[in-house]
């Protein structure tokens, strides 16, 4: 009885291993396949660039407090406006929600352990940064002044600026969620808890569902057309 009992004690004194403890160095994060991991991950990654676009917005919303020219060129506005959609849309709006909370709780919310693919989850992330850094090149480069929907024949003809340096950006950020979207749905087919059948699934997974369906239908023809 008191083997027991010291058993029982000393599995409450003993730590707790949760996502956030299970490793502390740098390469436990980057070579992680945690779920949980890799969604904090894209919460900083996503929250940097938010900060960029909004660090964007705020120097054209200084430039419009007057009428004139007083902060910076035409030129430089265009490049500002558009830097500010691209960053925007293709770094932050797209991926913000299937990125973190899908990431973080569609495993949890249908009983399974984890994605069902968890190294192309990380990999989604990589691909992601690989997108962040381009765009970061194209904005250092002098940003690209198109807007964020690179219309032709502007962008394709008459534009001096990054636009292809900003278009591969989108291309790899649109890619990143082919790869996010392919393993929802796969996970949500086939990894399900049993008796979670489809309509005792919750209103978020469904939400997931949907958009990873339109990720995989949508993002392509987008990539292909930039």
């Amino acid at each position: 009885m008191a083997i027991v009992e010291q058993d029982a004690q000393a599995v409450e004194e003993a730590p707790s291993v949760n996502y956030l403890n299970n490793g502390y160095g740098l390469k436990s994060w980057l070579l992680t396949k945690d779920h949980k991991r890799i969604a904090v991950l894209y919460i900083i990654s996503i929250s940097i660039f938010f900060a960029l676009g909004g660090v964007f917005a705020s120097l054209i919303r200084l430039e419009l407090l007057t009428p004139s020219g007083d902060l910076m060129s035409s030129d430089t506005y265009n490049k500002l406006f558009s830097m500010h959609g691209i960053i925007m849309v293709f770094f932050f709006l797209v991926p913000s929600i299937p990125a973190t909370l899908g990431n973080f709780l569609v495993p949890l919310m249908v009983g399974a352990k984890d994605l069902a693919f968890p190294r192309i989850n990380l990999l989604s992330w990589y691909v992601y940064v690989i997108g962040g850094i381009l765009g970061t090149v194209a904005v250092i480069g002098g940003g690209v002044d198109t807007g964020w929907t690179f219309y032709t024949p502007y962008s394709s003809t008459y534009s001096n600026s990054n636009v292809i340096l900003a278009a591969m950006a989108a291309f790899m950020a649109g890619f990143s969620s082919i790869l996010t979207g392919l393993n929802f749905i796969v996970t949500i087919h086939t990894m399900r808890a049993p008796g979670m059948t489809w309509f005792r699934l919750p209103l978020f997974i469904w939400a997931h569902y949907a958009t990873s369906i339109i990720m995989l239908l949508g993002t392509p023809v987008i990539a292909i057309t930039l």
